[in-house]
């Protein structure tokens, strides 16, 4: 599923790039990969960052725990974070001893194979967001131009085409 989009490059470390990757971008995946592999082979995390790190995984809304059995699908939303505050936040994060609590709303596994291409919708937050963006936009993500606009300002691309729409963002 490759788009024939304008790609845009943007310098690093731009002020409100970490805004822009928490209101979200789009990345291309193959559908039915784990939740782990998605964050290692579409991503580019170290597979030990990804392990220790990312403590807080949602797929659609839903908290994930099982980083192996989730498989993520055309379509699908997935947020990846540190670790959260509070006692909700513990609540939320993988491995945690009262995460029984939430089986209900966790998402499930699913004995989905890859097969074809997915378009994901990924967000990115606190330190995830500062340490992995970087490589994240190094691989390319889409963003609309409008968005890019609002959230870099006047650190955004003088590339970006005038007309509102899809781009593929790079540093």
């Amino acid at each position: 599923m490759q788009e024939n989009l304008k790609t845009v490059t943007m310098q690093a470390g731009i002020p409100g790039t970490i805004t822009l990757l928490q209101k979200g971008v789009f990345i291309h995946a193959t559908s039915g990969m784990s939740v782990r592999d998605f964050m290692v082979e579409t991503i580019g995390l170290d597979p030990d960052y990804a392990e220790t790190r990312v403590r807080a995984i949602f797929v659609n809304g839903s908290p994930v725990d099982d980083i192996d059995g989730v498989k993520i699908n055309d379509g699908d939303e997935v947020s990846l974070s540190g670790a959260l505050p509070g006692i909700s936040g513990i609540a939320m994060c993988r491995d945690t001893p009262i995460g029984a609590f939430r089986s209900d709303i966790s998402a499930q596994s699913s004995d989905a194979v890859r097969s074809g291409d997915a378009k994901i919708y990924l967000k990115l937050f606190n330190l995830i967001a500062q340490e992995a963006g970087k490589t994240l936009l190094q691989k390319g993500v889409i963003a609309l131009a409008e968005d890019v606009r609002a959230y870099l300002k006047e650190g955004a691309p003088e590339e970006l085409p005038p007309e509102n729409g899809p781009v593929l963002l790079k540093i």
